[in-house]
């Protein structure tokens, strides 16, 4: 009877007891301790920079794209379970052990027990009282430990990794297109560190009267064997307007006909923002307000709000004077000649004309030669700008035939009659008045001043409609107009040469452009001073080198001519 009771708390003692099993937690676990094999490895441009409508800017990034393959496994936790005696059972055990012991040790249930059965019964009580603890119930939820291992591969996981690409050189042939239309081409775009800027605002005039509402651009990039397609709706950089073509347009409070809902009037050539059209009539906005107008007054064209420029956006970084290669390595071609002067003579600071980019740095340019080259000291030279060119002119010493006088003269120009003569002026625009300054009477200050010799270089830029103006001037036989200006000075000294940077009705350009970068310099002032630079002084060698250049590098640029032109005595040097 004892032995049945110690097995019976021995069964009670291993009643409550706990175990641990592996529990999958993910089907699909990636194995990031793996060595990932590369599908796929590409470099591709990535559009970064949406258009919209107030900046058609689209601003494509160069990436390197690797496509990646990692295995799947099942991943498995150990945890810990808990478990309790189910106490009904138990109780029902234990029960039915101490009848079987009862009446295997006494005579209340059984008289007369064999030894044999008595056996057997304290057997049963003990093996009812042990198997009563082993049904057992869970005790709260499974112990998760932290404790985990991947087993057998259920999957792959594809993985894209990208990299931007920020290399110097790197080129991409850009092609844009409407339908089949090619609105732009060109090969060898630099893309800077991977960048690459395109306005596609600057096309709206070549898809005039070809799109609608659901009209859409691509653009390809192809950048080595790799080639990108992408599609832009035209409406995300570009919007509605109505361009009013009849004299006078009414706006109308409601899309019908009549007198009374007219609220007032617009005149030809008003660009109204296009809202919806209704049967007959356009709803467009005008000063904040939704108006009515007749279809028939105007047609519809695509516009950006913002400023029409290049198809390509460049961002020069800034560069201080003596980064350019024309602004160091100056040559000493000369000593100091104390009556040697410098004149720096220009209209095209705060002139509301236009604006001459970098124009501050090409006199900063010219001067600096004038101090290394001719080693002229700084009160040697006088800047003369603004409204009183000539009265400051005047005020410039007389050189008695004693010493070299160089001049740049700059700004923007007009050819307008005298004496039913064409003349060249110089143009200038402060508020509500203009300037208008003969060239010729600035001719005839310099040979008032009188040097031993003269050296004139004359960069005018011609406003748009004065180019179409002197292009009739000339077409009209007056080509003689630049060799007339050089003969005030020419035919009384001898020793001058006069030097224009460009026809009248050619612009001075910027050199510039997508290959050959950003010079900050003129075109023309930028191969005078590359000619000084390389030390040909005689005007012969000069003006050559000029002509050489400065036309091509425009044509190939800018696809526009800027023919030079010399006038004097070309076998004069600038270093004696």
């Amino acid at each position: 009877m004892r032995s049945i009771f110690t097995l019976i708390l021995f069964a009670v003692f291993l009643a409550s007891c706990t175990t641990t099993r592996w529990v999958v937690t993910d089907q699909y676990a990636v194995d990031e301790s793996a060595e990932p094999r590369v599908v796929q490895d590409e470099q591709a441009f990535i559009l970064e920079q949406e258009p919209a409508v107030d900046e058609p800017i689209a601003g494509f990034q160069l990436y390197q794209i690797k496509e990646l393959q990692l295995p799947e496994r099942v991943r498995v936790e150990r945890t810990v379970q808990q478990y309790k005696p189910k106490w009904e059972f138990v109780l029902i055990g234990l029960t039915g052990a101490a009848v079987a012991a009862v009446a295997a040790n006494t005579g209340v249930i059984l008289s007369g027990v064999s030894t044999t059965q008595q056996i057997g019964l304290n057997l049963s009580a003990g093996l009812i009282s042990i198997l009563s603890f082993t049904n057992l119930e869970k005790v709260g939820e499974p112990i998760y430990t932290g404790e985990t291992k991947l087993m057998r591969q259920s999957g792959v996981e594809t993985r894209t990794d990208s990299v931007m690409v920020q290399t110097e050189e790197t080129y991409v042939n850009v092609q844009i297109l409407l339908q089949d239309e090619t609105l732009f081409s060109q090969e060898e775009v630099p893309a800077a560190d991977g960048k690459l800027n395109l306005n596609l605002g600057s096309f709206a005039d070549e898809m005039s009267g070809k799109i609608d509402r659901g009209s859409a651009i691509r653009v390809l990039l192809r950048h080595e064997e790799f080639e990108n397609e992408f599609t832009i709706p035209t409406a995300q950089f570009l919007a509605p307007y109505l361009n009013i073509n009849s004299l006078v347009a009414n706006l109308r409070s409601t899309p019908e006909p009549g007198e009374l809902n007219i609220v007032t009037e617009v005149g030809q050539g008003s660009f109204l923002e296009l809202v919806d059209e209704e049967d007959g009539f356009y709803r467009v906005q005008y000063e904040g307000n939704d108006y009515f107008v007749s279809k028939d007054s105007g047609s519809i064209e695509w516009l950006s709000t913002a400023e029409a420029g290049s198809a390509l956006v460049f961002e020069f970084a800034e560069l201080p004077f003596g980064e350019i290669d024309v602004e160091h390595s100056m040559p000493v071609l000369k000593p100091n000649n104390p009556s040697d002067r410098g004149l720096i003579i220009s209209n095209g600071m705060n002139n509301e004309i236009g604006h001459r980019q970098y124009l501050d740095r090409d006199h900063k340019l010219f001067e600096t030669y004038l101090n290394t080259s001719f080693r002229l000291q700084n009160e040697q030279i006088n800047t003369i700008t603004g409204r009183q060119i000539l009265s400051r002119l005047e005020g410039v010493n007389v050189m008695d035939g004693e010493g070299s006088l160089y001049v740049y003269l700059s700004g923007f120009g007009e050819i307008r009659e005298i004496n039913n003569q064409p003349v060249i002026h110089l143009v200038s625009k402060f508020g509500e008045n203009e300037v208008f300054i003969p060239i010729t009477e600035i001719l005839s200050e310099l040979k008032r001043i009188n040097p031993e010799a003269l050296f004139l270089f004359i960069d005018l830029d011609y406003s748009e409609s004065n180019r179409q103006t002197s292009n009739g001037i000339l077409r009209n036989g007056m080509s003689g107009l630049l060799q007339r200006t050089a003969n005030i000075i020419v035919r009384d000294l001898p020793n001058s040469a006069v030097v224009f940077s460009n026809r009248p009705g050619q612009q001075s350009s910027i050199y510039t452009g997508i290959i050959d970068g950003n010079m900050r310099h003129s075109i023309f002032n930028y191969f005078l001073a590359e000619a000084i630079q390389q030390r040909r002084t005689r005007m012969s060698d000069l003006v050559n080198h000029l002509d050489r250049n400065v036309d091509y590098t425009s044509r190939r640029l800018h696809d526009q001519p800027q023919e030079i032109q010399a006038f004097g005595n070309l076998n004069l040097n600038l270093a004696q």
